[in-house]
């Protein structure tokens, strides 16, 4: 009988938690549960009974795997019907009909909302009832009476696009805060007993928000089942191209959040079995109070931020946890009894040391805490070293290059809801062969340096204080304070302290060419 794996036979998990269940198999969907780690600070219940419905945390956290587990478990537990809708427009049309098979799911496309300097939150509330409807099949949180079918044929009434792809075949016609009716006069008067604030009858135009308010009306009359709906909006991001496009994506994701709060609301006063639950970035909520409107009450009221981080023990880190768990969810796949205690997890599994340090140390160390990069560094190892039966100290040494290649990307993408592409480059540039540990002092000088060597960085200075750019590399984990104590954002520390002594974070030094100055 096998008793060891080996690595391209572990289930390590996916760098992007969707393509754990990408063919949504029931193999895909046990293994997922099977698998999975709930994080300490979350309590599951309060998400599927409706008291929580805001999960926040920075990239890679495990936001959209967490949003995947509640929603396999309201299937499993209760029988309930789930959609996710993803906020995002990074997908080719491919991409986008391949996810909308896997996972059910709505591909929001935000470069085809309409340029508006009005509010979204009446344009979602619609989008969140329509999508709603458009799940309903035999199954429904709602009886099927009259008053359902006056709340349908009010949320339905508008005309939605009639583009092949994109969120606006979703979204009704505007112009001027009025729409086109999809049904007659008559129809909509007569059988269902609907009437709107007409801009024009003939042309069957009508006022969209009175659309919205006599929806949201309709909504709070209806008769609740038992079945229980869970929809999830995810991938709520911001990209940093043109200055316009960004302060609409701002004002799109903020006024979600609130149609969101709205009608979650509307489900708890009726007793509806109704749940909309979302995910977004902490950087996106950072982003949001400076564009009018105060929604840190709902975050804080209903939310709940991923953070892996835990001083103790290192052998009982959560991170490693998630690592015992998937290992033994393999083998027990695999038909290997399991018998062995956790330590014999690591001993058949890991070398017992890298450089003089135990290998959890070494790990965890490599890491930003977040389930990602555990992922990411042991898929390297498994890609490049398939037929291997251990994570050895040679496979470890053997993927530095490339962990670190592939982490600066990852923290690259986070830095685009602040900079622009070239800005980026002048950043890699400044920091490429820095010497660590460094003082402001030090920086400056380095900078001056880079400055007159490379006309990203000359550009990038222009338009940044470098103080700014040490604080904004701080916030998503590319550097740190160290000395006497160590002080990373990922570690809880809110804010980089210019004044005292800075280093680039140890996985980044490979792809940097970093150059150590001595032992801190």
């Amino acid at each position: 009988m096998i008793n060891q794996l080996r690595l391209k036979d572990l289930f390590t998990g996916k760098v992007d938690a969707k393509n754990e269940i990408l063919e949504n198999t029931k193999v895909e969907r046990d293994r997922f549960l099977d698998s999975y780690l709930v994080p300490d600070n979350i309590i599951l219940d309060s998400y599927l009974l409706g008291n929580k419905y805001i999960i926040s945390g920075l990239k890679g956290t495990g936001k959209t795997a967490l949003l995947q587990y509640i929603a396999l478990k309201a299937e499993r537990e209760s029988s309930a019907k789930t959609s996710f809708i993803l906020f995002k427009s990074e997908f080719t049309e491919e991409d986008k009909k391949d996810f909308s098979k896997a996972v059910n799911a709505t591909i929001a496309d935000r470069d085809e909302i309409p340029d508006s300097e009005e509010d979204f939150v009446n344009i979602w509330r619609w989008f969140l009832h329509r999508h709603l409807i458009k799940m309903i099949d035999l199954a429904s949180p709602f009886e099927k009476d009259k008053n359902f079918e006056k709340y349908k044929g009010c949320v339905l009434a508008p005309k939605v696009g009639d583009e092949v792809s994109g969120i606006t075949r979703y979204l009704p016609k505007l112009k001027k805060g009025n729409v086109e009716l999809e049904a007659d006069f008559d129809f909509i008067k007569g059988k269902l007993g609907l009437d709107f604030e007409w801009i024009n009858q003939g042309a069957r135009q009508v006022k969209f928000s009175s659309i919205v308010r006599q929806a949201d009306s309709l909504f709070t009359e209806m008769k609740p089942s038992k079945v229980r709906f869970y929809i999830f909006i995810d991938e709520l991001e911001l990209t940093l191209g043109k200055q316009k496009q960004y302060n609409k994506d701002v004002r799109l994701i903020r006024d979600l959040l609130i149609a969101i709060n709205s009608l979650n609301t509307l489900c708890r006063k009726n007793n509806y079995p109704i749940y909309f639950i979302t995910g977004i970035r902490s950087e996106v909520l950072t982003a949001i109070p400076s564009s009018g409107k105060e929604i840190n009450k709902i975050v804080s009221d209903f939310g709940t931020t991923l953070n892996w981080h835990q001083s103790g023990i290192i052998s009982q880190h959560p991170l490693l946890n998630i690592v015992n768990k998937k290992i033994n969810s393999s083998e027990k796949a695999l038909g290997i009894e399991i018998t062995q205690p956790v330590s014999e997890i690591w001993e058949k599994y890991f070398t017992k040391s890298f450089n003089t340090k135990p290998v959890q140390e070494y790990i965890l160390h490599q890491t930003w805490y977040r389930p990602r990069d555990i992922v990411r560094m042991l898929s390297i190892a498994q890609n490049q070293f398939p037929n291997e039966t251990t994570f050895s100290h040679a496979v470890f040494d053997s993927i530095r290059k490339e962990y670190s290649t592939q982490s600066w990307v990852e923290h690259t993408e986070e830095l685009r809801s602040k900079y622009t592409e070239d800005d980026i480059e002048g950043i890699r540039k400044l920091f490429y062969g820095v010497k660590c540990p460094f003082s402001f002092h030090e920086i400056t000088v380095h900078s001056d340096e880079r400055k007159q060597m490379y006309s990203e960085v000359d550009a990038l200075l222009t338009k940044y204080r470098l103080a700014d750019i040490l604080s904004q590399l701080y916030k998503v984990g590319i550097i740190g304070n160290t000395g006497e104590r160590i002080r990373y954002a990922f570690r809880g520390d809110d804010d980089i302290l210019i004044d005292k002594r800075m280093k680039i974070h140890d996985p980044l030094w490979n792809y940097l060419a970093v150059e150590p100055v001595n032992n801190n």
